[in-house]
């Protein structure tokens, strides 16, 4: 049950997180200052809803590594999921805004090997305040001989 809930929260607080910044970043990019609200939320909506997957594909990508369904949260299992978000944020703005033409960047994006900085720190940031919010949700604690170490 309680791995359940962690994937739910997970996936809700990916989603938050993500509609929220989503939606702050919109005015750097070029089209999106445009839109009626009514076109630029369910926009929004869409695209949190794809980031939140990818948060979910993100964690079970580590959790291969680090071979646990419900990771510890350690140095190794931070570095991969934030490595992982930073590379694929990379290649899917890149695609977008290089080959595919799809969007593009106001003047006042500040750019990170070619591309949007804050588009690519979203997934990997939103990602791990996401694991940290669900697993305290979910009720996921330190095992108690860590507990015992990280006290002495």
């Amino acid at each position: 049950m309680s791995r359940a809930l962690f994937f739910a929260m997970l996936y809700a607080s990916a989603f938050v997180l993500n509609f929220c910044w989503e939606s702050w970043q919109g005015v750097l990019y070029g089209a999106h200052q445009a839109l009626a609200a009514s076109v630029y939320v369910p926009m929004m909506v869409n695209m949190s809803l794809l980031d939140a997957l990818s948060v979910i594909g993100l964690y079970l990508f580590t959790a291969l590594f680090i071979r646990s369904v419900v990771w510890p949260v350690g140095t190794r299992a931070l570095f991969i999921f934030s490595l992982s978000g930073v590379a694929s944020s990379w290649m899917v703005e890149y695609l977008y805004v290089y080959i595919l033409h799809a969007w593009s960047y106001t003047p006042a994006m500040p750019l990170l090997f070619g591309v949007g900085l804050t588009p690519l720190l979203q997934i990997a940031a939103t990602g791990l305040v996401a694991v940290f919010t669900a697993r305290a949700a979910a009720g996921f604690r330190k095992p108690e001989h860590q507990i015992a170490q990280t006290s002495r």
